[in-house]
């Protein structure tokens, strides 16, 4: 028996998985019939370091997971360290889930890790925020008013992360009498393609949402293809 039972253990994979297709197998002139006398586990080999696995109590199942982490799992983990830093910023400020931010980051380390992250995890932010995408400092408004900032870890890499109030933005080159009345607007208050008017100094100026300024920062980026992945 013992005999029997070592040269079951020590059959080479390819010889199983023959003697199971057959139904039987052959040892010292005595068929062993493979359904009823012989158990056969799943077992995974692996391959690297990067391989997890798992098999259910009898051995029917075996089910193996690649666990590398490329690029795109590192960005989409970055892309949730940013979130809760907005998150936490928000609970800071004490603000309400339906008060309303614009999020901006800027990155003190050559490579752009954070903007990379963003850039390839757009549609997540957009439903998380609600449209909103966190930008780069450099895009955002001079007159944003900040709401709370801090200096933060993303992927080991300083990132100053700051909320701030919806603001419109203006077109690049706008001038200036124009572009102080839009820094003026309450974005939550102009709808879509509007005509606004006022006068400046004694003069009669007019500006159109769309053409001329923008509700948001990401609108303006987007409206200006400023940036490719918008």
């Amino acid at each position: 028996m013992k005999a029997v039972s070592t040269f079951i253990k020590d059959i080479k994979h390819v010889d199983a998985v023959a003697a199971l297709e057959k139904g039987s197998l052959e040892f010292e002139g005595e068929t062993i019939d493979a359904k009823t006398e012989i158990v056969s586990k799943l077992s995974f080999s692996r391959g690297g370091d990067q391989w997890e696995s798992a098999s259910t109590q009898v051995g029917d199942c075996v089910v193996a997971i690649d666990c590398t982490q490329d690029e795109a799992i590192l960005e989409a983990g970055r892309a949730r360290e940013l979130i809760n830093h907005i998150q936490q910023l928000r609970k800071n400020a004490g603000l309400e889930l339906t008060d309303k931010v614009e999020a901006f980051f800027e990155e003190s380390d050559v490579l752009p890790l954070t903007e990379n992250a963003v850039k390839s995890n757009v549609t997540t932010f957009k439903n998380k925020f609600e449209g909103s995408v966190p930008l780069p400092r450099r895009f955002a408004p001079k007159w944003s008013v900040v709401i709370d900032s801090d200096e933060v870890e993303i992927a080991n890499a300083k990132v100053t992360v700051t909320i701030c109030r919806p603001a419109t933005a203006a077109k690049d080159g706008l001038g200036e009498s124009q572009t102080l009345f839009v820094s003026t607007l309450d974005p939550s208050t102009v709808e879509s393609g509007a005509v606004l008017a006022c006068n400046v100094d004694g003069k009669d100026i007019t500006v159109t949402e769309g053409q001329d300024f923008w509700v948001s920062t990401v609108a303006k980026l987007e409206a200006a293809k400023s940036v490719s992945w918008l």
